[in-house]
């Protein structure tokens, strides 16, 4: 029998992973120079950058072990007896668990902070691109299947796609004949289950949010669960910070959810690193220096979210250049703030922390506040409430609000 170990690319660890992980697009200086049309259009490379942080390294490893922890269990002597009770199972006969096991884990966070991506790449140096085929016995073991949970948290549709992945990638009818054949939900966790047994190692499930939001989703979870015990395949579940909360309700949801749960990014080296590497990628006629001061201007307009910096540059930079500001300043970069991410602004949550010039540049720029002219002396008890209210619900500072309502006076030092 082959040493299936032999199969899987090396595991990269350290300055090897960061490296293998980052992603450059080519940039030449040059292009300043070039016309609008060209700088607009090659402004979108920006899109590919990709800096790998500690997170990406987490799930990386999680991806990997996940994968080789799957692999060690096929074609061994427990894997064949659970094959055997699959078929009894789809036979209708007497059926019992030889693997078992606790083989799920997820990926939580808000979105935009790179977990995706982080687990594209992942797949792709743990050798999920590439099949693994064997010959004793004969074999076609398909790394990983991505798909993404069902809005309705339908079981059959959840199993139908990943039948139709393993189609795709190893040339089978497995869902053809599955629809054919009106095949019920018990009968196809079956199939999924021999499936999985004999040609997966990893089965990732995106948009778990999904699950709190129907009640079918604990149907679904126990599904999976089944899954799992049928099959020794490790299956890994991605969703918002709710699918955390929707886990926690129970001890058999819980142990079935172990795994890594991230945040926007804190203010620190990393974060200045990346808007380091995004400000190196500028396409106006008059590049301008990253200053202290314009990084804390990101972080106050994105809240460490990593799409949303991206997108602030990015929209700031073609702001520039339509307008014939041709600079990224604190100037286009509110402007994108104000005009572009108008849907997103209510999402940002900002860590209350010491204010600088930028900061209050940002709140009395963008900060929503009725103005005190406009109100009643019998109302001004109402507008203090609604801006203590704003304040507690944005991470604002009260006082420098209420201030800025001249509601609040400072007194001066005599």
């Amino acid at each position: 029998m082959e040493n299936l170990m032999e199969k899987m690319p090396r595991m990269l660890m350290g300055r090897e992973l960061e490296k293998a992980m980052l992603s450059l697009p080519v940039y030449e200086p040059a292009i300043c120079k070039a016309d609008a049309g060209t700088r607009l259009t090659a402004l979108d490379a920006m899109t590919d950058i990709y800096v790998p942080s500690q997170m990406s390294c987490e799930i990386y490893s999680k991806v990997y072990l996940a994968m080789l922890h799957s692999l060690k269990k096929k074609h061994t002597k427990n894997a064949i007896q659970q094959g055997n009770q699959n078929h009894r199972k789809l036979q209708g006969m007497g059926y019992h668990s030889v693997l078992g096991g606790s083989d799920s884990f997820s990926i939580i966070g808000p979105s935009g902070i790179g977990k995706s991506t982080a687990i594209a790449k992942s797949i792709a140096l743990s050798g999920g691109n590439q099949i693994i085929a064997t010959k004793n016995p004969y074999a076609q073991i398909i790394p990983c299947i991505n798909v993404q949970c069902p809005h309705d948290c339908s079981v059959k549709g959840l199993l139908l796609a990943i039948l139709s992945q393993v189609d795709v990638l190893i040339g089978t009818r497995y869902e053809h004949l599955a629809v054919k054949d009106r095949a019920s939900i018990d009968n196809l966790i079956g199939t999924v289950s021999q499936i999985a047994l004999n040609n997966i190692l990893l089965i990732v499930i995106d948009e778990c949010q999904n699950i709190c939001r129907n009640k079918g989703g604990v149907n679904l979870v126990a599904s999976m669960t089944q899954l799992i015990n049928s099959s020794g395949v490790s299956i890994c579940m991605v969703g918002l910070p709710e699918t955390e909360l929707f886990f926690g309700k129970e001890m058999q949801l819980a142990r079935r959810s172990v795994g890594l749960s991230y945040s926007a990014l804190p203010y620190d080296e990393y974060f200045i690193q990346f808007c380091e590497t995004l400000f190196s990628y500028q396409y106006v006629t008059q590049p301008s220096k990253l200053t202290p001061e314009l990084i804390e201007l990101l972080y106050e307009c994105t809240g460490g979210i990593v799409a949303i910096v991206v997108s602030i540059i990015l929209e700031a930079q073609q702001i520039a250049i339509l307008t014939g500001k041709e600079e990224l300043s604190k100037e286009t970069i509110l402007l994108a703030y104000k005009e572009r991410l108008k849907n997103v602004q209510d999402f940002v949550k900002i860590t209350p922390k010491k204010r600088s010039q930028t900061s209050s540049i940002v709140y009395k720029d963008i900060v929503d506040i009725p103005q005190k002219s406009s109100v009643d002396e019998t109302d001004m008890d109402i507008l203090v409430t609604e801006i203590i209210d704003k304040a507690r619900a944005e991470g604002l500072d009260a006082v420098e609000l209420l201030t800025g309502q001249e509601i609040l006076v400072e007194e001066e030092n005599v």
